[in-house]
């Protein structure tokens, strides 16, 4: 296969963990430990270099473990750095970092957050589930237009939309 046959007009640069915090007092992780995981995509950044264009994602991860008395917070901010082809239009790269750029970091996320788990624990490790990238912002998109259906409708509201997909 031509790898060059089946690219989106996107290139992965690099990623960088933005910032890392643990508050844990688990020693031993149990599979059977409840946890959750909330996730923020942020709006991508872009910026003109020479005949096309940089975009930077950044992506926040919470994940919470209650293991009886005791409990682990982590957070994780993970950013990606994309290139455009040439002949990509800004909109069309913006939509771009943000679908595909976003399960490109979401999957480098997954491995980081399992080696830092696997080295938090005397036993144990975190493996975040697939996320459906589409379904998180089709489902943010619902969430802004029920909460802006919930304002008075005499106020002027303001709302920031992430990139349609």
């Amino acid at each position: 296969m031509n790898f060059n046959q089946v690219s989106t007009g996107i290139t992965f640069l690099d990623a960088s963990i933005r910032d890392l915090r643990i508050d844990n007092d688990i020693f031993l992780l149990d599979k059977d430990a409840k946890r959750t995981l909330g996730l923020n995509i942020h709006e991508p950044k872009l910026t003109k270099q020479a005949k096309s264009f940089l975009g930077q994602l950044l992506i926040d991860f919470t994940i919470e473990i209650e293991q009886s008395e005791y409990k682990c917070k982590i957070k994780l901010s993970i950013e990606g750095l994309f290139g455009a082809a040439e002949d990509m239009e800004k909109a069309e790269f913006k939509k771009l970092v943000a679908l595909n750029g976003a399960a490109a970091l979401i999957g480098i996320a997954r491995g980081r957050i399992e080696g830092i788990t696997a080295n938090t624990f005397a036993d144990g490790k975190v493996t975040i589930p697939l996320i459906n990238v589409y379904d998180y912002y089709k489902n943010l998109m619902a969430s802004t237009s029920k909460d802006a259906e919930k304002k008075p409708r005499d106020t002027d509201v303001t709302i920031t939309k992430e990139p349609e997909v």
